[in-house]
């Protein structure tokens, strides 16, 4: 059996709707089961899409779960269904609300992660990817950084989840 986990990021479009997964070629996978966890202080929301190889995410068409709030701590199983995915479909989510977690100190930062700056100190982001060293610029980290410069993790949610699968 295979697992993924991962929190659920914004990818593009400022609406987090995050791909989890998708099966690759010549691929099948039977979902066994999703657990979607809130780990924020605040209650949040998301959909599950279910979306097939070369259609679009449509709330009509592809959404699953629609709108579920989930209470902060807790978690939601999703294990019922009886779901598999063919070669180029895709598991998809939608959340909100953004995550504002603390600065973090240049020297901390992790390589593909997006930030946003919010102060540049001595700290040259350009050389760590992002456009300028202005705050509120959202970069994805190249380097861990040095100097007194601080960012936040950016187009992050509260929300991470496991889903596991098995390939049939």
């Amino acid at each position: 059996m295979a697992i993924v986990n991962e929190a659920i990021t914004d990818q593009g479009g400022g609406d987090y709707r995050h791909i989890m997964l998708t099966v690759p070629a010549n691929k099948s996978y039977a979902i066994t089961n999703i657990l979607v966890c809130n780990n924020g202080s605040t209650t949040a929301q998301f959909d599950i899409h279910i979306v097939p190889q070369g259609n679009a995410t449509d709330n009509f068409v592809t959404r699953v779960i629609n709108n579920l709030e989930l209470p902060a701590g807790e978690t939601f199983t999703f294990d019922n269904e009886k779901i598999v995915l063919d070669q180029g479909d895709k598991l998809r989510f939608q959340s909100e609300p953004e995550y504002v977690g603390p600065s973090i100190n240049a020297g901390s930062f992790v390589v593909g992660k997006e930030y946003t700056i919010v102060s540049a100190g001595s700290t040259d982001f350009i050389a760590l990817g992002a456009a300028d060293n202005n705050p509120s610029t959202i970069f994805t980290a190249t380097g861990a950084g040095v100097g007194s410069g601080t960012a936040r993790l950016s187009r992050y949610t509260v929300l991470s989840a496991t889903v596991s699968y098995l390939e049939v």
